[in-house]
């Protein structure tokens, strides 16, 4: 996608995020913008539009649960192409029909990220292990800093699913992780919780450095058990 494309656009005041999503909707209805174009980076997407980086982001989650863009981990967001449109689509609808549902939610993160995890563990390059000790350190550098951790405990997540070497499974995780933030932020919210959280996620990491699919499930099993367990209770379900 060209910025020139976007910078003719003006937004108005009112539900930010919406008229983001509906002005990119028009510009690829103009062709415009097409299958496989590239959207600008989020904080050029926020100078285009003037509104916050927040705004863009929701907006941008917005036209992913509509499948008509996905941010691939570490390159940016695209305009989905129809063959990708046709394998995302039945999932993201079927977790959209779960939003506000966290418990079935968080029922399909135990059931899937323990596998994840696993075959990360058998595919993961160095590279990647290097990224996810890079991400951890983020994570631990935003907490000293009085910060939840939350967006990069999210990543961290991303990450992990980025390391089997399967689109969809980035896909699914990326979707199930936007639909459970709000909880992560309810469970990441003291001092005690946040060291946790630190802590399993470097007992996940080594699982993935020793290349140990069955400890990489475990450490994972159980991380999202936890995350379970606290999510439910502070939200009452």
């Amino acid at each position: 996608m060209k910025s020139e494309a976007v910078e003719n656009k003006t937004t108005r005041r009112v539900r930010l995020h919406e008229e983001i999503v509906a002005q990119i909707r028009e510009l690829i209805a103009q062709g415009e913008l097409k299958s496989g174009d590239k959207l600008p980076a989020e904080r050029r997407l926020a100078e285009i539009f003037r509104v916050s980086r927040h705004s863009v982001r929701e907006a941008i989650r917005s036209l992913e649960q509509q499948q008509i863009v996905t941010s691939r981990l570490g390159d940016g967001t695209y305009v989905l192409e129809k063959k990708e449109e046709q394998v995302i689509e039945p999932l993201a609808t079927a977790l959209e029909r779960c939003r506000g549902k966290l418990a079935e939610v968080l029922e399909l993160r135990k059931l899937i990220e323990p596998q994840i995890a696993s075959l990360a563990a058998r595919n993961v390059t160095d590279d990647e292990l290097i990224g996810l000790r890079a991400q951890l350190d983020r994570q631990i550098a935003e907490i000293q800093l009085g910060n939840t951790g939350s967006e990069a405990d999210c990543e961290f997540h991303k990450l992990i699913a980025a390391a089997t070497g399967n689109s969809v499974l980035l896909e699914m995780v990326t979707r199930i992780h936007d639909l459970v933030a709000e909880s992560r932020d309810f469970t990441l919210q003291n001092d005690h919780r946040r060291d946790w959280a630190i802590e399993t996620h470097e007992r996940i990491l080594k699982a993935l450095v020793d290349r140990d699919p069955e400890a990489a499930y475990r450490e994972m099993y159980d991380h999202i058990a936890y995350v379970e367990q606290l999510a439910l209770k502070e939200l009452g379900q």
